[in-house]
């Protein structure tokens, strides 16, 4: 039977739940003017000049009812927030039950339809060490905009409805660059914030990746206050609850100074000055999307990793952190890849499928292929020595000396830039497995 027919038929069951809440809220309304205690009241609440009554059965029963919206929005693979569902539906259900409007099954089945298109919001943050050059829309949900062209749209945006907010310009430093990421809305709830915020991250930390080791590091850094757009619209929220706790170099309340301690590098700051192929692929690698195919999505990881190293660690752990990515992407566990492989009637005795022995391979076959065969007899040597140095660092404590490793690190570097790129742009292999048999069977 096809799963659709076995999924709970909502249009139904919200018409069947409005109905209780209808019975329920008049019940108790009766028995509140007769000045009767009601036991099951779980809730009231004051829409207007009327009072709305919600009994503990409604309660669960509502519950319920949004269980049943995740199980088909599930199935049918509609992008939702749950909060946001909720919210939705509860201010549709309260207008027909508080204002008495008729309802009917097309009319709720519109309503449902309405609410497979999530209501999104995009958040601003700061992008510190950034050269800008333009404002660059990335997808439709990524913005890379200076801060005097954001305040000229805030203050045309208060004009337009008459307001006057002078604190604008005590968050944004007009010579800032802003980066807006829109997420799906979670209503009341501060959670749209820190998904946008974890995506910032993740974008910043990507654009690290493809400008590579010869740059100064960019990083987020969150405002003072929340600026949101939404429908078009600026707003700003509470406070921002971060400065209690934790205060980021960079993140300024009042004054726009900022810390010495960034103004000691002397590379190129970061820019968007990259292969304009990337620009397309940045929104799937921060969704993790299901357009990547499985070996795609292990470089999507790797370029977090990578850029979240060059942004936050030292050298030894840039190393550590360029060589376990690349493991994450092209390694496979020795004993299943050799059950695999004797699955498939290819396993050969003289084979060697050893961590060390996938690098190489892998590496001879996207980065040194075509190389004569002495040269890439020199480079295995190099790629086995770098993998020893990892486990050194791993499991004996040993530390590069700052500045002494730069070299290393932008080979390495280039190695897992150039065998990402091979993978994300021409996806010749879906999985790892593939991969190997590519570089050692010569499929």
């Amino acid at each position: 039977m096809n799963q659709a027919t076995n999924l709970p038929n909502l249009g139904k069951q919200v018409q069947k739940f409005i109905g209780k809440a209808v019975r329920e809220n008049e019940e108790v309304q009766k028995r509140f003017m007769e000045k009767d205690y009601v036991q099951n009241l779980y809730e009231t609440r004051y829409i207007g000049d009327g009072m709305l009554f919600i009994t503990k059965d409604v309660h669960e029963a509502f519950q319920e009812l949004l269980k049943n919206f995740e199980l088909v929005f599930n199935a049918e693979k509609v992008e939702y927030d749950i909060d946001q569902v909720e919210s939705r539906l509860a201010e549709f259900i309260t207008d027909i039950v508080c204002n008495k409007k008729t309802y009917d099954l097309n009319m709720i089945n519109g309503f449902i339809e309405e609410l497979k298109v999530p209501d999104y919001v995009c958040y601003f943050f700061r992008l510190f060490n950034f050269e800008y050059k333009e404002k660059v829309n990335i997808g439709s949900d990524i913005m890379v905009i200076k801060g005097e062209e954001l305040v000229k749209d805030i203050l045309e945006d208060q004009n337009n409805k008459g307001e006057k907010n002078p604190i604008i310009k005590t968050i944004i430093d007009p010579k800032d660059t802003l980066l807006g990421v829109s997420v799906i809305s979670t209503g009341k709830s501060d959670r749209s914030y820190y998904c946008a915020l974890e995506s910032a991250q993740s974008i910043n930390n990507a654009i690290n990746f493809l400008n590579g080791f010869n740059h100064e590091s960019s990083r987020v850094l969150e405002l003072s206050q929340h600026i949101i757009q939404e429908d078009g619209i600026y707003k700003f929220t509470k406070k921002n609850d971060h400065f209690s706790n934790k205060q980021y170099s960079g993140v300024l309340e009042e004054s726009w100074r900022f810390s010495k301690r960034f103004m000691t590098d002397k590379r190129p700051k970061v820019n968007l000055d990259f292969d304009d192929r990337w620009l397309s692929k940045i929104p799937l690698i921060i969704d993790d999307s299901k357009e990547l195919s499985p070996l795609q999505r292990q470089c999507a990881r790797a370029i977090d990793w990578i850029g979240d190293g060059i942004v936050n660690s030292n050298q030894t752990k840039q190393f550590l952190q360029i060589i376990i990515s690349l493991e994450t992407v092209i390694e496979q566990d020795p004993n299943k890849l050799k059950t695999k492989l004797e699955k498939d009637s290819l396993w050969k005795d003289c084979m060697s499928v050893s961590i060390e022995d996938q690098l190489v391979s892998i590496i001879d076959l996207l980065y040194y292929h075509g190389l004569p065969q002495q040269q890439i007899t020199k480079n295995s040597k190099e790629i086995k020595y770098a993998y020893g140095l990892r486990s050194e660092i791993t499991h004996d404590g040993k530390q590069l000396k700052e500045g002494d490793a730069t070299c290393l690190l932008n080979s390495w570097y280039d190695i897992a830039y150039t065998i990402i790129s091979d993978i994300i742009f021409f996806g010749r292999w879906d999985n790892v497995y593939d991969l190997w048999k590519a570089a050692n069977l010569k499929q």
